[in-house]
């Protein structure tokens, strides 16, 4: 019994616990006493972080002993030591960085997280709150509304930052702060939207990390906590943002994180959410607060009754169900998980248990936790079946939050015995998704959803110390072992854990071996897994006489002969791995039922009979593997000893699994092998490629088969029962085949889903149907058609009722001879498409093709001949230049015309087709395209306009508009005509994105004023380029509309305003509240912004680029309310500036891009900086006049400026010497200056004279930026002061002969990152000229990362004798370096430079290793040998004196 319950219960990984000892089953009634409520604390408090816990472990300290055996009164003091708990058998997850991912994104670097074969580990009835991502399940319930409407409404009030939510665990906090952030998002209250977690035992630097994170700032292990609280402060203010920090239980203090929104805090908002309102108001200080109360009992009732279904209206449970609602408390989080449990249980003794189960439960003592909630959870989890609980115990070990693969979860399974009477790997998958779809089914587990975060596997990590004595005596208890963020290198060279039955261990970094006495202490182990290890195995590997699992992912494996003694494995996984040979001893591993190496492209060596040897193999894995299968009677010149031959796989009768490539189709496998799988992915032919998420996204099909097929071995009894069986079939028909069905198979193809066929020449047809009626394709789903030159027609005569009955997706793509791709006779089959594309058919003239004018019959009734695509949503046409209409009876050049409708098209992309004139006809049916959202119409040469006026009213739903390269559009909206009114009517549209872009003859995106028919008040973004006929943009109706826009750029058109002149009206007033974005470049022609009198208002305008707009006048004193300017008539033509300039016009602009002259500084000069005060980033043009003077009197007070980048500027330095303020001292101009960009100034010789004192203003320069200055001589001088620069990048810039002194170099003590490239004349970087032979050393302490690029004439970073040190270098590449045989002439030191990258034409392929035996000047000097010749040499010394000239110019 002490063994039984030890397996069951006392080992969250595998159930197998205990040794049948006195202690075990001494400790059998502790379990009986204790499991159910103590579970409950375990979890509920794991839980109390937002995202927390099926995927931790311990996450705040309880529970304990659901590892290790012990109490939780012994270890709970030291759970609280760390973060949640930092012990090796507490495994407590750590989510990486997208850095770390990089390093090691495992199992897969190039797989993607796709469709719902993983399990995303989040206990929804351990909540005290449903998380974000299931929002899609948010119940709007009645007493929530006026408190959603509260927070939405303070979120956009200007003068509130932090705002309080706050209730009870389980009441639907974070469910509700969920749906205000997809409200914000979908309104465009902020830029970004940011979720963070705090939990009770918050980690201050994780949240400053994934902040950070969040918005692409990433921090340096080098960063001090000030320097990421100031990075992170700087890069909050140049956006609006909505941060939301979830899960708050005591003071945060987020101003020394750098998260603080007062002040200059540009409307971005603090959201956060606790259980005590006292939290909120006192510590957090939050402006305004909303409670979240329990519900209504009616919404309670409601809520049980919609997950139950019809057992809420069996009459013997109502009463029953009454007062189980109740005591549920009506806690959201309550009622789902009782009412989950029971909603497949129809019996009243089920239900009365139930309820008495609930009375009796006594809450536990955790502050804020309602005395409800406790009982709802035990019950959950005490309907899971003993190996449900376990699965469910065991995912713990996972992330929070976790995407994880069940393909992934039950190999591990299969090691640590972890089910009854489960003897195959066949029976191991279908329990663990059996007992997967049963946590579901009692939401305890929830389907895993699609990430644009990289693939996160297995990220559990623990900081201890194995070595260390004082956790010896834990270790020795503990069963496992997670290390997934550890350093090999520091491993102790023997492991004492007798009791350990897995290890996960993966390297941080590079590759390292293993001790070889490692293992010898943990000879009870039965699950493996290491990563990033590199040969040899340990030699005490062949001591795991119990191992049954074992996986090297990502290692630089060698001889791995020692495997062949682990004689009971049974399963063995080998991914991403440089394996090139089998060795013939893995033969002896006769208990193996699983094989996987996925990945392992270098493997070509599996000697004759080792796989034919392992008789209980069940599963074959070779995806993008092993593919040099023997042929018979053929010898491989290139190895040594002989292959595996595939006929070795017809004696193996348990094989049911099967994923391999043969590339000759001549050496199949008998019939009876393929009959007697269940799955497989085999790929027939030479020239296929395996799918990259074949791992994740495992069985997707059970049965998959690409096929090159030919008629030399069609007749093969295997192809027949793969084709029959198959799927999933990717096609590549040979030279015999006029059609697929039915010469390829005869019966349709009756379990097919999805048909790709591809690359042939001679089909005709899919299905030639002409004497044949068996149903085709009855479930197919998808249908792809690519380059299938001669296809005529994908149906050819009529088809049997059922075909295509299930078809979803159609797509074609180069089938030059395809003509229609429907038949109007056959076009009922496919009713159910959704989806359709068809892109680059020559000779396509209509998707239907009408075959016959009468009428057609529809569900047997006679209709007219309407062709009504009902489930239509998308339809994509690109590039069919023959193509005359949607239907072949078109009259004339018409898309759509009155006999098509498409009642629910969402999606229409109308690209290359350049036959059209006109896209819809002037009677459509009722109601079609009134659901479309979005519109893209491309590269259409003659359409001459988009909406006319009876597509007006047909808009309402629009949201998205693109039109782009159509030659001859004249208009968009076309608004005129007698009866215009009486057609639309008046219709709120809901564009919120328009785009026009390269519509040379556009002359009015509206034909008139809409003020009666069309209102565009939902637009947020406009964009016009390159529409050279456009003279105005917006008619003043629309502009005056326009609240929500939030972005115009308009550039390279013919404006002359951008808004129509009103006539009749006198002073005009603007208001653009949101926008923050407004760019005008290239408009020669742009003379105002409303050619009379008007105000506008811009008081969120951050970023204003003004470019080559010659004409207009930018900037204007605002003088329309002087006595003088108020006698004017308002019709006088007075050319209007862009901007009437007040105090607060432009109060929050932050970035601004402008051409500037002389007339601009004698105008404006000092006058415009006052108005400009929290400028950050200038960009300054030179309209091309040499004489122009840089604009020192503007830039010099505009004290917030960080960023300065100034382009095409005729001068010799960037500040004259001797400026000086008020007092007569040196003003500094550049003093807060962070970046510093100089472009493309020919005379620019140094920045600053030398020794001037002017060298002190960068001395706060973190990036410095210098391209094409060829005359530039001098620029890291001893004068400039840069301590705090930690980027510096110079391209283009000739005259250089080099970078830096020895001295001036040692003042560089924060670079980072340092790139020259193309600077042809630079012999060295750092250099002693002028300074007497330096005897001392040059160190670079902070520097990461150093490209040396096209530098022809380069001989050495440093020719003189000084010792140099780059204690933090990591990347170095050195390219198109011809003339550098060394490094440096004294004494090197690099000790974290591992690789070198060389390379040539912008290519550095070729790594390097810098071995233990040579520097990186022998490595560069052998590179140099072996690359270099005297011809090459002296080709890239002619390139260099041809291209300096430059440089003396």
């Amino acid at each position: 019994m002490g063994q039984q319950v030890a397996r069951e219960r006392g080992c969250v990984a595998c159930g197998v616990g205990g040794n049948g000892s006195a202690l075990a089953r001494e400790r059998e009634a502790v379990w009986a006493e204790w499991l159910a409520v103590w579970l409950a604390v375990w979890v509920v408090m794991a839980l109390a972080r937002e995202r927390g816990c099926v995927a931790c472990c311990v996450a705040c300290g309880v529970a304990v002993w659901v590892l290790t055996g012990e109490r939780v009164e012994t270890e709970q003091r030291e759970v609280r030591k760390g973060r949640c708990g930092q012990s090796l058998w507490k495994l407590r997850p750590v989510i990486r960085s997208e850095e770390e991912h990089t390093r090691w994104d495992w199992p897969s670097r190039n797989s993607r997280i796709r469709r719902t074969l993983s399990i995303r580990l989040v206990v929804v009835s351990l909540y005290e709150e449903v998380p974000q991502f299931l929002l899609k399940g948010y119940e709007d319930f009645e007493s929530r509304k006026s408190t959603f409407n509260g927070i939405m409404k303070v979120l956009k009030a200007d003068n509130i930052h932090a705002i309080g939510v706050y209730g009870m665990g389980g009441v639907g906090k974070t469910m509700l702060v969920g749906k205000v952030a997809t409200q914000a998002i979908e309104d465009k209250l902020f830029e970004r939207v940011i979720t963070v977690v705090a939990s009770q035992t918050p980690d201050l630097k994780k949240i400053q990390k994934d902040i950070a994170k969040e918005l692409g700032l990433s921090f340096l292990d080098e960063d001090t906590d000030f320097q990421k609280a100031h990075l992170l402060r700087e890069r909050l203010k140049k956006e609006k943002i909505l941060v939301i920090i979830d899960d708050i239980w005591s003071k945060l203090d987020l101003e020394v994180l750098g998260i603080s929104f007062e002040g200059d805090h540009k409307g971005s908002k603090l959201l956060l959410t606790s259980r005590s309102r006292d939290v909120l108001v006192t510590d957090m200080d939050v402006q305004e607060k909303f409670e979240i109360g329990v519900l209504s009992d009616k919404e309670a009732i409601a809520l049980f009754s919609k997950i139950v279904g019809d057992l809420a209206e069996n009459l013997n449970l109502q009463s029953t169900m009454v007062e189980v609602v109740k005591e549920c408390a009506r806690l959201p989080i309550a009622i789902t998980t009782v009412a989950n449990a029971l909603k497949n249980r129809n019996n009243l003794p089920v239900w009365k248990n139930a309820l008495q189960q609930l009375k009796r439960a006594n809450p536990t003592e955790i502050k804020g936790m309602h005395e409800k909630v406790y009982p709802s959870i035990k019950l959950s989890y005490d309907f899971l079946t003993k190996e449900a609980q376990s699965l469910f115990l065991f995912c713990s070990l996972f992330d929070e939050d976790e995407e994880i693969p069940i393909a992934f979860l039950w190999r591990f399974l299969v090691g640590l015995d972890f089910f009854q009477d489960v003897y195959t790997m066949e029976d191991v998958r279908n329990r663990v998704y059996t007992l997967v779809e049963s946590l579901k089914a009692s939401c305890l587990l929830l389907d895993g959803e699609i990430s644009d975060k990289k693939n996160k596997l297995l990220m559990v990590r623990s900081s201890i110390d194995l070595g260390k004595g004082s956790n010896m005596k834990i270790l020795k208890e503990s069963i496992g072992i997670a290390l997934f963020e550890t350093n090999f290198g520091e491993l102790p060279i023997r492991l004492e854990h007798p009791k350990l039955k897995f290890i996960f261990m993966a390297n941080r970094s590079n590759y390292w071996p293993v001790p070889n006495p490692f293992f010898e202490g943990a000879k009870e182990l039965r699950v493996l897994v290491l990563v990033r290890i590199c040969a040899p195995l340990p030699s005490s590997l062949s001591c795991l006489h119990n191992l049954q699992t074992l996986l090297l992912s990502d290692c630089l494996l060698e001889d791995v002969a020692i495997i062949g003694e682990l004689k009971n494995l049974k399963a063995l996984m080998i991914y991403y791995s440089n394996i090139k040979q089998l060795p013939i001893e893995i033969g002896q591993l006769t208990c193996l039922q699983l094989l996987d190496f996925k990945d392992c492209t270098k493997l070509e060596v599996i000697p004759t009979n080792v796989i034919s040897n392992m008789k209980m193999l069940e599963e074959l894995y070779m995806n993008n593997s092993f593919n040099q299968w023997q042929v018979d009677g053929e010898s491989n010149q290139s190895i040594v000893r002989s292959n595996a031959r595939v006929s070795e796989l017809d004696h193996m009768s348990r094989l049911t699994t099967l994923c391999i490539h043969i590339p000759n189709a001549k050496i199949l496998p008998k019939a009876l092998l393929f009959e007697r799988l269940v799955r497989y992915e085999i790929l027939i032919g030479a020239n296929w490629d395996w799918d990259d998420d074949s791992f994740i996204n495992e069985f997707e099909f059970s049965r998959k088969l690409k096929l090159d097929l030919d008629r030399s071995f069609q007749l093969d009894d295997g192809v027949k029962i793969l084709l029959k069986n198959c799927e999933y079939l990717d096609l590549a028909p040979g030279k015999d085949y006029k059609n697929i069905l039915y010469e390829v198979d005869k019966d349709g193809f009756p379990q097919l889903k999805h048909l790709y066929v591809r690359n042939s020449d001679k089909i005709q047809y899919i299905i030639n149907s002409i004497g044949v009626q068996c149903v085709a394709f009855p479930v197919l789903e998808l249908i792809y058609l690519l380059n299938a030159i001669n296809l005529e027609k994908i149906c050819h005569d009529k088809l049997a009722m059922g075909s295509f009955q299930n078809l979803r997706k159609l797509e074609v793509e180069h089938c030059d001879k395809l003509i229609f791709v429907f038949s109007s006779a056959n076009l009922r089959c496919f009713s159910q498409l959704q989806e359709i594309y068809i892109q680059t058919c020559n000779l396509m003239s209509a998707i239907v093709g009408v075959e016959r004018i009468h009428d057609i019959e529809v569900n047997n009734d006679l209709t007219t001949d309407i062709m009504d695509f009902t489930q239509l949503r998308s339809l994509n046409l690109q590039r069919l230049p023959n193509l005359m209409g949607f239907r072949s009876d078109v009259e004339s050049q018409l898309l759509f015309n009155e006999k098509v409708a498409f009642s629910n098209l969402e999606k229409l992309f109308i690209i290359g087709i350049n036959n059209l004139k006109t896209l819809w006809h002037n009677q459509l049916v009722p109601d079609s395209f009134c659901k479309l959202n979005q519109l893209h119409v491309n590269n259409c040469e003659n359409l001459m306009n988009i909406f006319p006026p009876n597509m007006l009213r047909r808009l309402q739903n629009l949201e998205s508009l693109l039109i782009s390269d159509c030659n001859s559009v004249e208009e968009v909206f076309e608004v005129r005509g007698a009866n215009v009114n009486e057609i639309c009517g008046m219709v709120p549209t809901q564009l919120r994105v328009l785009t026009l872009i390269n519509l040379p003859k556009l002359k009015h995106v509206w034909t008139s004023d809409l003020l009666s028919t069309l209102t565009f008040q939902a637009l947020r973004e406009v964009q016009v380029s390159n529409c050279k006929g456009l003279k105005s943009l917006f008619p003043a109706s629309v502009a005056k509309s326009l609240e929500q826009l939030e972005r115009l750029q308009i550039s390279d058109s013919g404006l002359e305003e951008i808004i129509a002149v009103e006539e009749g009206s006198e002073t005009v007033q603007f208001m653009f509240p949101r926008i923050f974005s407004l760019s005008l470049e290239l408009l020669p022609e742009l003379k105002c912004f409303y050619p009379r009198k008007h105000n506008s208002e811009w008081p969120s305008l951050k970023f204003l680029e003004i470019y080559k707009c010659d004409k207009v006048k930018i900037i204007a004193l605002n003088e329309l309310n002087s006595p003088e300017t108020k006698e004017l008539d308002y019709h006088l033509s007075i050319q209007q500036p862009l901007f009437l300039i007040e105090k607060d016009t432009l109060s929050n602009l932050e970035n601004l891009k402008l051409d500037w002259d002389d007339t601009m500084n004698e105008t404006y000069g000092r006058l415009l900086a006052q108005f400009f005060c929290k400028l950050k980033v200038l960009k300054l043009y030179c309209k091309n006049d040499r004489s122009t003077a840089f604009p020192l009197a503007f830039v010099q007070r505009l004290y917030n400026l960080k960023e300065l980048h100034i382009i095409d500027f005729f001068l010799e330095e960037i500040s004259p010497c001797g400026l000086v303020n008020n007092e007569g001292q040196y003003a500094g101009t550049f003093e807060c200056l962070t970046e510093l960009k100089l472009s493309k100034m020919p005379k620019l010789m140094h920045l600053w004279k030398e020794n001037s004192q002017q060298g002190r203003e960068l001395q706060n320069l973190e990036i410095l930026r210098v391209y094409e200055c060829g005359r530039l001589k001098n620029l890291v001088s001893s004068s400039m002061y840069f301590q705090n620069l930690n980027t510096l990048e110079v391209t283009k810039c000739h005259g250089l002969i080099s970078l830096a002194t020895s001295s001036a170099a040692k003042s560089l003590v924060q670079l980072k990152r340092l790139r020259i490239y193309d600077c042809k004349r630079m012999r060295e970087i750092v250099t002693n000229e002028g300074e007497g032979e330096a005897e001392d050393e040059i160190c670079f302490n902070q520097l990461i990362f150093l490209m040396l690029q096209g530098l022809p004439t380069l001989r050495s970073f440093h020719l003189g004798n000084c010792s140099i040190k780059f204690p933090s270098l990591e990347y170095l590449t050195v390219t198109e370096c011809p003339e550098m045989k060394i490094f440096s002439n004294g004494v090197l030191n690099m000790p974290k430079l591992k690789q070198v990258g060389f390379g040539e034409n912008n290519e550095w392929e070729d790594q390097r290793e810098v071995s233990v035996e040579e520097d990186v000047n022998s490595t560069i000097k052998r590179y140099w040998e072996e690359s270099y010749d005297p011809c090459v040499r002296q080709l890239f010394t002619e390139k260099t004196n041809a291209s300096t000239s430059e440089a003396g110019e």
